[in-house]
């Protein structure tokens, strides 16, 4: 698409742009025996009505938990409990009624899933044992329940679009679920637009001043006790074809090239979060040479995952990749690439209106000057 498409989205920009629909979106628990949090109170999600039959659906991120000590410390936060859910709260992301904030996106129906799970909204536990810690890992359940109480009660089931987006942990999942939302409500063009949720394996940090990572170990030798554990569900067609090593599934690395659904894909070439927390990487060493030499290597290694998405003959899902040290802080300010936000390229890619491939810095390691967050 030329300068007609170009000129298409700009239309598109101004008249999303022109009004605004200031409010809070509504919390609505689940009635549904299977959908519970962590301490057994009932998931729930958020709905602002929009102005159409489109749909986001963002699910939130917020790590996870595979010890009893780290999971029976989110119990009495809303990480694990529905009893400190807000009756009422603003949205964000895709989510974000602000037009200036949220160009493109604004007056769509918005759904925010709050993650009270701590399983990457994988979890089809149904009882809470000894080997769960006494806690339910329940949070596949909550995702479907979510679906029926929007087919029932908001339209869903005659959705046009849905775009199944996601934070970090929420982020991961959306690659767990979409192929299952688009085979549910098959009228919709239906894709995923994870925040920070591309992850591969962890191969950790090991050299001087490594940290103790505190989140849970992704490393390849923990994932069949993590899927064990929480009675994962992942994507089918990825699960059948890798049936020696299943739980791969759960990294879009690995499930990628069995994604039938549609997808753009935002993440940082070297994410703060992954690195610190998940990768033993020091943070306030990060440019001493045997911490960057580990960096640059992990970019190196996410720039190449990347570019085999964009690549995909079958199935190509362009790319937001600053060069920035941050995790979700993608806004519409910044980080910018060729002097646009990611709003600039996903609305081109979604509405057809200019041509796409990928926006992928190049300059180096963090090398954009319009990272959220100050140069290390």
């Amino acid at each position: 698409v030329g300068r007609a498409g170009k000129l298409a989205f700009l239309v598109l920009f101004v008249m999303a742009g022109s009004g605004v629909l200031a409010g809070q979106a509504t919390l609505h628990l689940l009635n549904n025996s299977l959908a519970k949090c962590m301490d057994g109170t009932p998931g729930g999600f958020y709905f602002e009505p929009g102005t159409g039959n489109n749909y986001i659906i963002h699910l939130q991120g917020g790590g996870e938990c595979a010890s009893e000590t780290g999971c029976r410390a989110l119990l009495k936060t809303a990480l694990g409990s529905s009893k400190y859910f807000q009756s009422k709260m603003y949205l964000g992301f895709l989510n974000d009624d602000n037009c200036t904030r949220n160009p493109v996106f604004c007056e769509w129906n918005h759904v925010f899933v709050p993650y009270c799970s701590q399983d990457l909204f994988s979890g089809q536990r149904t009882a809470n044992t000894p080997q769960t810690f006494g806690v339910y890992f329940s949070g596949a359940h909550i995702f479907s329940a979510v679906l029926d109480a929007l087919e029932a009660s908001y339209g869903l089931g005659g959705a046009a679009n849905i775009i199944l987006s996601g934070d970090s942990a929420g982020g991961i999942a959306t690659w767990l679920h979409v192929d299952r939302l688009a085979a549910r409500v098959p009228s919709a063009r239906v894709a995923n637009v994870p925040f920070a949720g591309f992850y591969f394996y962890a191969y950790p940090y090991t050299g001087p001043n490594k940290t103790q990572s505190y989140l849970v170990d992704f490393t390849p030798s923990s994932w069949p006790h993590l899927v064990q554990l929480w009675n994962s569900t992942y994507d089918e067609s990825c699960g059948a074809a890798l049936k020696d090593t299943p739980w791969a599934c759960m990294l879009a690395n690995y499930s990628l090239p069995y994604i039938k659904a549609e997808g753009f894909i935002i993440e940082s070439q070297t994410d703060k979060v992954v690195l610190t927390a998940h990768d033993s990487v020091p943070a306030t060493y990060i440019r001493q040479p045997p911490e960057l030499t580990y960096v640059q290597s992990w970019a190196t290694n996410m720039t190449k995952a990347l570019k085999i998405a964009i690549n995909d003959p079958h199935n190509s899902r362009p790319v937001f990749s600053p060069a920035c040290f941050i995790h979700t802080e993608f806004a519409s300010t910044s980080p910018l690439i060729n002097g646009q936000s990611y709003h600039y390229y996903l609305g081109n890619w979604f509405f057809h209106a200019a041509p796409y491939t990928f926006a992928l810095d190049t300059c180096g390691l963090f090398c954009n000057p319009t990272c959220p967050q100050p140069t290390l």
